[in-house]
């Protein structure tokens, strides 16, 4: 279970952050600008924070569907839990 965790913590920022980019000349500084505040605000967020979100929702499902928390979910919901925790920027 910790695997996919595991893989995703340590996965390198320049995955794809690597690719060359080039200024089309017929866009202004202004539209440039913009463009590269936008890649930039991208390259921050941790694509980690959106699949461990996801994990936590069908969690979440799962045991309201369930109508009780389980061994098998209590141990699930502990190893994302650290997972989380440990993706943290200040951990």
């Amino acid at each position: 279970m910790t695997g996919h965790f595991n893989e995703l913590l340590r996965a390198t920022a320049d995955e794809g952050a690597s690719a060359a980019i080039g200024i089309s000349p017929s866009r202004t500084f202004e539209e440039s600008d913009q463009l590269l505040d936008a890649w930039f605000r991208e390259r921050q967020e941790r694509v980690e924070t959106g699949l461990f979100l996801e994990e936590a929702t069908q969690l979440l499902k799962k045991i309201l569907g369930e109508g009780c928390v389980t061994t098998a979910s209590r141990r699930k919901v502990r190893r994302l839990l650290l997972a989380i925790e440990a993706s943290r920027p200040d951990s």
